[in-house]
């Protein structure tokens, strides 16, 4: 039997008892009683959701982990915590990038003959790098 079946029978015992003892539903004491049985119901309703949300919490911690775990695969120890972290750094590639920032709002490339250069919107934030390493960044107020 369910907690919320056995408050809803409660509710309706409370209401025949009531009408038993001579009380109506206007009476306080049978609106005490009818509020104090929404209460415990609501009372497990939070229990309920807050066991949900620490099974969550737990989930999105294990995920994490294996995010962290991938990226420190793909790109070693040290880049792999970095990038998990979403931090940023002189001279690291554009793949590093990508795969802690996303795709780029927009990308803009230029061929020299002394190298490629690229610069990547995030926002108000661009990227510059050269032949797909980062050499400096700047933020628009």
């Amino acid at each position: 039997m369910t907690h919320k079946f056995f408050f809803f029978v409660l509710i309706l015992f409370n209401i025949l008892f009531s009408q038993i003892i001579g009380q109506n539903k206007d009476s306080l004491i049978y609106k005490r009683n009818t509020v104090k049985a929404e209460l415990a119901i609501l009372n497990l309703q939070i229990d309920s959701l807050r066991k949900a949300s620490a099974a969550l919490t737990e989930k999105i911690g294990n995920a994490n982990l294996e995010i962290e775990g991938l990226y420190t695969k793909k790109f070693g120890k040290d880049y792999g915590v970095r990038i998990f972290n979403k931090q940023i750094w002189k001279g690291m590639t554009e793949l590093m990038l990508k795969a802690s920032w996303g795709t780029p709002d927009k990308v803009e490339k230029n061929i020299e003959k002394w190298g490629v250069f690229s610069q990547w919107y995030y926002g108000k934030i661009t990227f510059f790098f050269r032949d797909s390493k980062l050499t400096d960044w700047e933020e628009k107020k």
